[in-house]
């Protein structure tokens, strides 16, 4: 096995990153596994490290006994328990169909720590799917050589860690750059196949650092296709235009105005609020306004510390981070509510230098609830000048959660009775007529889908017969009453 310096760096990069994973895919499992027999957050991710290097060793041009030598000093690198007898693999037509769909759909680990990053506005997810695309690469190219079947599968595997609508990080590109390098001599034949498998490396190389802008048309249609928002689509759209005519004015000789990119997201949890910065991120790289066109999180925790000195520099990392793209913190007005020796106004100050520093190269958009914004745009006299551009986010009414609702359906292969709908309904309009500023709105929808399953599951395993259909379908009996919605937290005491 190859294991140079940047290999043994990318070694010790995957297994820092997945230990820190461990804590809030624990978090997880906990908040969405019901009954007994949750599986472990190590566990999890460990599973999925050996199916990935199962499924990328067994690609090269080799004898099993060499595959199962390879993986089995990869497992030592890693920590993992090898099976003795692992390859050969068995033929793909001999597993079952459950194993086959776990290698070409996203990881269980990632949709767990999806369900973190919703409810605390956290990055895992994302974090998670680079952490096993640098695994993947590492398992290709530590031979120091990627043949075309190998590439492909790496591009195949990307598209099912970064699905339509989940940006890959740029700089995923670089574990793969010196893929494709060979070792020795060869024949002519030999040199032939060495480049073209370096050629198909270049090529996925190319393809991440280099990806296109996505076509405003294409973004538009996935901000169209969020439930509700009517208002934030329209100022999304009127912000556009803006940005349009003020290019073609340059492009024409004219004058144009000097207008603040920055904006703020004025909303409760759960109303879209991420979801749409991270479009308008890719909308204003498509523009020509970013270079990156990425989305960075964070939050209080993220920006503030707790000793003197050190705030600046937790800001200055994250503004840094985020470069090229936008900076999102969320519940920002927690930045102007620690009172006097807080270092809350520092983290402010510093990051008001950093968007002037950086103007050309950074755009900070910033989020919370409706009043306590205005606080935090009060709290300093550089930010209403700098924050001019204001998107509300409503709350979702009922019908529109049970649509959310039923989008969640749709995902995991569920869908709803006529009878069910009308059950549904009625929780929402229980929800909404109680709601106020911490109401989870998408998330509440979530939540009740969880818990919704969860019920189904007791349901049928006491059924005779189990088929696809009954496996699918969710029954008005499936709905929680208000009991079970106050027993799993969905609906508070009166």
């Amino acid at each position: 096995m190859l294991l140079d310096d940047d290999n043994r760096k990318l070694v010790a990069h995957v297994t820092r990153t997945l230990n820190e994973l461990v804590a809030p895919l624990e978090w997880s499992i906990s908040a969405v596994w019901r009954g007994a027999g949750a599986p472990e957050a190590r566990s999890v991710l460990d599973n999925q490290l050996l199916l990935t290097a199962q499924r990328f060793i067994n690609l090269r041009e080799s004898s099993d006994e060499e595959k199962q030598g390879y993986y089995e000093e990869l497992c030592r690198l890693f920590r993992l328990r090898a099976a003795p007898d692992t390859f050969p693999l068995r033929e793909s037509t001999d597993l079952p169909p459950h194993i086959l769909r776990r290698l070409d759909r996203t990881p269980v680990s990632v949709s767990y720590l999806e369900t973190y990053d919703s409810r605390h506005g956290t990055n895992f997810a994302d974090r998670a799917r680079g952490a096993l695309f640098q695994f993947a690469n590492l398992v290709i190219k530590s031979d120091g050589t990627v043949t075309p079947t190998e590439a492909a599968a790496l591009a195949e595997f990307k598209q099912t860690l970064y699905p339509a609508g989940k940006q890959a990080p740029a700089d995923s590109a670089a574990v793969t750059r010196d893929a494709g390098t060979t070792r020795g001599a060869g024949t002519t034949g030999d040199a032939g196949e060495k480049g073209r498998a370096s050629a198909a490396a270049t090529e996925v190389s190319q393809a991440e650092e280099q990806a296109p802008p996505r076509p405003l048309e294409e973004l538009l249609a996935e901000l169209d296709a969020l439930v509700g928002l009517e208002r934030v689509k329209a100022d999304v759209r009127q912000l556009i235009n803006f940005l349009k005519v003020q290019k073609l004015r340059e492009e024409q000789g004219l004058k144009t105005m000097p207008a603040s990119r920055h904006l703020v997201f004025y909303g409760n949890p759960g109303t879209g609020k991420t979801t749409v910065a991270r479009l308008v991120s890719q909308i204003y790289r498509t523009l020509g306004v970013l270079r990156r066109g990425h989305l960075v999180e964070t939050d209080r925790a993220g920006l503030v510390a707790g000793y003197v000195g050190q705030t600046a520099l937790k800001v200055r990392e994250a503004a840094t981070k985020a470069l090229g793209g936008v900076l999102f913190i969320d519940e920002a007005y927690t930045l102007a509510s620690g009172g006097a020796g807080d270092f809350g106004q520092e983290a402010v100050e510093t990051l008001l230098k950093m968007m002037e520093d950086h103007r050309d190269e950074l755009v900070v958009i910033v989020a919370g609830y409706t009043g306590r914004m205005q606080d935090f745009l009060d709290s300093n006299p550089g930010l209403r000048s700098r924050f001019n551009k204001h998107v509300r986010f409503d709350d979702y009414d009922e019908r529109q959660l049970t649509r959310i609702f039923k989008t969640f359906c749709e995902r995991a292969d569920f869908r709803v009775t006529a009878e069910a709908e009308s059950a549904l309904a009625s929780v929402f309009k229980i929800l909404t007529v109680s709601r106020d500023e911490t109401f989870g709105n998408a998330r509440t929808a979530r939540n009740l889908f969880e818990a919704t399953v969860s019920k189904q599951a007791n349901r049928l395993v006491s059924l005779p017969r189990v088929d696809k259909e009954i496996l699918s379908t969710i029954e008005a009996a499936d709905i929680p009453g208000q009991e079970e919605l106050r027993a799993c937290g969905i609906l508070e005491d009166s």
